[in-house]
């Protein structure tokens, strides 16, 4: 999947000749959010007892490759594409406890951000930026367990993206380039994997964060 997006991304970019296109090549750490929460209550010898469990995948280093182009002083256009893969578990709420391995989940997300300028010319250079986001989740299940069903295929759903940049550009076509991004999407989980007498169960949008740094190339 990554090596059809890089190749996209490059044959898209072979008829551009303006010093206002770059194309973006980073990596980093890829945080997800909750896919799925359950409340259970049940009745002890001591009364009432509440346990919540969360559905999750751990964080896991994460590509992205984007190309861009100006279209005003201060504004650009960015179509990009981030890939990870991860283990998915279950967990208590407060992440305590042993996790349940779920099984794995490969994720990858397309955006379409308008970039703001915040500092546009100089060797230090910040940016802001957000978009709608498209996600492909795929899931290969282990296991399910703790009240918290995990289905198998891949689901997708719309979001979208928003975060900040910065730039260090050392000549006039290369750059060093760190961002932040938190992708909002919808959940790959649906209330109908559970039974329809489970109780407790929360559908949250989940919020993935990736931190990246790279190289970016201006032509």
């Amino acid at each position: 999947m990554l090596q059809r997006l890089l190749a996209a991304l490059l044959l898209t970019a072979l008829p551009a000749t303006a010093d206002d296109w770059s194309l973006g090549l980073a990596g980093g750490p890829f945080g997800f959010g909750r896919f799925a929460e359950r409340t259970m209550i049940a009745e002890t010898e001591a009364g009432t007892k509440r346990s919540e469990i969360h559905l999750s995948a751990a964080t896991r280093p994460g590509l992205s490759a984007d190309l861009q182009k100006r279209i005003g002083g201060r504004i650009s256009a960015r179509l990009e594409g981030t890939f990870t893969r991860s283990p998915v578990a279950v967990r208590g709420a407060t992440g305590s406890g042993v996790a349940l391995d779920a099984g794995r989940i490969a994720v990858t997300t397309f955006a379409l951000p308008l970039v703001v300028h915040l500092r546009p010319g100089g060797a230090l250079r910040f940016d802001l930026f957000a978009g709608p986001a498209y996600a492909l989740y795929h899931v290969r299940r282990r296991r399910s367990g703790a009240g918290l069903a995990l289905f198998e295929g891949t689901r997708s759903g719309w979001g979208t993206v928003a975060g900040a940049g910065m730039a260090w550009r050392w000549n006039d076509r290369f750059a060093l380039e760190g961002r932040a991004s938190d992708i909002a999407t919808s959940s790959p989980m649906r209330r109908s994997d559970f039974p329809r007498n489970a109780t407790g169960v929360r559908i949250p949008r989940p919020h993935n964060l990736h931190v990246t740094g790279g190289i970016r190339y201006s032509f």
